[in-house]
C-alpha cells in the first residue's frame, strides 16, 4: 500500500447533527500482477536449467538472478530472499506439474519459476536474438495449473557476450510478475468525539493496528450504531493489513448490528481479495 494525501469529505452518513461522518482515505493499493499471479507473501524459488553450453548457462544464471532481483525489490522481500537453483536438462518434459511439485518440495518454497533452456541465435556482429520459455507453479493457488510464459527478443552482444545483457533480460521478463498498483478510495467513520478523532489520526497516518485498538476500546457502548460503525472501522483496518477473513468477519458483525451505507462496496473487495489468494 502506498500513501497518499487523504481528504475530508465529511459527509453525514445521518440527518442528525450527532451522526458519523465519513472520512475518505485515497491509497494505491497493490493488486495482482499482469500474469494474473498473486504473490504477495509467498515464498519464491527460482531454477534454471544448465547442459553444459557454457555460453548459454552463464546466459542463464544470470538471467535467472536478475529476475529474482526485480521480484526481491518489488515485493520488500530483501535481497538473497528469492532462492535461485541451477538443474541438469535431461531432457524431461519440465512443464509437468509433477516435476514443478518436485521443484517446490525440494526448494521449500510457495512458487516455483522453471526457465527452460535459452534458444541464442546471432543476428548479426552486434547482435543476439534469444527465445526463452518459463513455467511457474503456485501451491497456495487453487486451480492448481501450471503457468507457461514464451517470447523473444533481441539483446545487444555478440553471442559470447550475450551473458553480460542477460541480468536485463531477467529484470524485464520480471515485468509481467510484479505488482499493479491502483488508486483507491476507502471511507473511515468517526464521530465528533476526541477518541473517535485519534482513531482517525491514526488511519490517516496509516497506523492501522493503532487506529484498531482505538476502535475496539469504542466497542463497549450501548449505542448499537456506534458499535456498528466501529466494527466496520475495524473491518478496514483488517484488510489493509491483509488479514481478509478478519475482515469479513468484522463486517458481518457491523451488519448485524446496523446497515451502513458503506459496507457492499468494502464486502466486494473482501471477496475480490480472497479469491485471488
Amino acid at each position: 500500500m502506498k500513501r497518499i494525501f487523504p481528504f475530508i469529505l465529511s459527509l453525514s452518513l445521518l440527518l442528525a447533527s450527532c451522526g458519523p461522518s465519513r472520512y475518505a482515505v485515497q491509497v494505491e493499493m497493490r493488486h495482482p500482477s499482469k500474469s494474473g499471479l498473486e504473490l504477495t507473501g509467498k515464498n519464491l524459488s527460482v531454477v534454471y536449467l544448465t547442459d553444459g553450453d557454457s555460453i548459454a548457462d552463464k546466459f542463464d544464471a544470470s538471467m535467472a538472478d536478475g529476475f529474482a532481483y526485480a521480484l526481491e525489490k518489488d515485493y520488500g522481500t530483501g535481497d538473497g530472499s528469492i532462492g535461485i537453483y541451477s538443474l541438469e536438462d535431461k531432457g524431461g518434459k519440465y512443464s509437468d506439474k509433477d516435476t514443478l511439485v518436485n521443484l517446490l518440495i525440494d526448494t521449500g518454497a510457495d512458487v516455483v519459476f522453471l526457465f527452460g533452456k535459452t534458444d541464442l541465435s546471432k543476428v548479426n556482429d552486434q547482435m543476439t536474438k534469444y527465445t526463452l520459455r518459463l513455467y511457474c507453479f503456485d501451491a497456495m493457488n487453487k486451480d492448481e495449473n501450471v503457468y507457461t510464459f514464451a517470447g523473444s527478443s533481441i539483446a545487444e552482444g555478440t553471442e559470447d557476450k550475450i551473458a553480460e545483457s542477460a541480468w536485463e533480460v531477467g529484470n524485464t521478463v520480471a515485468g509481467s510478475f510484479k505488482s499493479q498498483w491502483k488508486h483507491e478510495q476507502y471511507s473511515i467513520i468517526y464521530y465528533d468525539s476526541q477518541k473517535w478523532y485519534d482513531a482517525l489520526d491514526k488511519a490517516e497516518a496509516y497506523e492501522w493496528k493503532a487506529a484498531m485498538d482505538i476502535w475496539i476500546g469504542l466497542l463497549d457502548t450501548p449505542n448499537i450504531l456506534k458499535r456498528s460503525c466501529a466494527e466496520y472501522n475495524i473491518a478496514v483496518a483488517c484488510y489493509m493489513l491483509g488479514d481478509y477473513a478478519l475482515a469479513e468477519e468484522w463486517l458481518d458483525r457491523s451488519e448485524q448490528d446496523n446497515e451502513l451505507p458503506v459496507t457492499d462496496a468494502l464486502r466486494k473487495r473482501i471477496m475480490t481479495r480472497k479469491s485471488a489468494h
